[in-house]
Parts: structure tokens; C-alpha cells; sequence
């Protein structure tokens, strides 16, 4: 069985030297907006606006996500900034689904977003997705899908 759960506080310091490896692979397909210490330091400065997520599969965890608030001008957003892990790729539509379900529970959060490998777009657009530039989004309300 799969669950996402956050990792908070006191946790993300003590599970670091894990977090930071699977911040890293994930970065390695990223154009350098973000290094792992400051994705890290943000979630624990900052934990309203930066969080981290395990995606566990049993009792083992298979990946470690990041996420930010986007606070837009006319939707608020919850930006997926890393994505990554060993054996979740099997998965991928599951997760996703099972994170949107997690997020509808906060009213503040209008949009989904994700920016990363362009492997994922195929994943995605079937769970109802849309690439936008390179960035794929998906709403959590009606009337934001574009």
C-alpha cells in the first residue's frame, strides 16, 4: 500500500543526509533554481510556504518530494519543485492522485503544479493534467483550467 505523508520540523533535520540524496537525483534534471540545503532550510524556516513530502510503499519509503506555495495573483498554487525516488516511477499515476486527493482538503490551494522531467508528461495527462509550457498543471477547483 502507498501513503504520502509530510515530513515536518524536527524531522527534516534528523532524516537530512536521506532527504538531501533524493533532493539531489531529482535536481540533476533541473536547471539549477534550487539547491537542496535551501529546499531544505525553507521547509524548515518557512513550513506554511516549503514542505517535504515521503511517499512510502509498506513500511519503506520510495521517494521524497518538495513542495512551495505559488501565490498568484488570481489562484493560490501548490508547486511540486522535486519529485524523485527509487521504484515510484511505476507508480506515478497512483501517487499523484492520491496527493491531489490529500491537497483538496486545503481550501487555500486552488492549482496543482509540476515542473520537472518531461518523462512525466505522459504519466500525467492521463490522470487529467495539462502541460503548460513546461510546467504541468492541474485544477483543484472549477472554472481555473485554462
Amino acid at each position: 500500500m502507498l501513503n504520502i505523508r509530510q515530513i515536518e520540523g524536527e524531522e527534516i533535520l534528523l532524516r537530512y543526509k536521506d532527504i538531501k540524496e533524493e533532493l539531489d537525483r531529482a535536481l540533476e534534471h533541473s536547471d539549477n533554481e534550487w539547491t537542496s540545503a535551501q529546499i531544505v532550510q525553507n521547509a524548515v524556516a518557512n513550513p506554511a510556504m516549503f514542505h517535504i513530502w515521503e511517499i512510502q510503499k509498506g513500511n519503506h519509503w520510495i521517494g521524497i518530494a518538495s513542495t512551495r506555495v505559488i501565490e498568484y495573483m488570481n489562484f493560490n498554487s501548490l508547486h511540486i519543485t522535486t519529485l524523485g525516488g527509487n521504484g515510484m516511477y511505476n507508480h506515478l499515476q497512483e501517487l499523484i492522485l492520491m496527493f491531489e486527493d490529500k491537497i483538496k482538503k486545503y481550501p487555500g490551494i486552488d492549482v496543482l503544479e509540476y515542473t520537472g522531467r518531461r518523462g512525466f508528461v505522459k504519466h500525467l495527462t492521463k490522470v487529467g493534467w495539462k502541460e503548460q509550457y513546461t510546467t504541468m498543471r492541474k485544477s483543484l477547483k472549477e472554472n481555473l483550467d485554462g
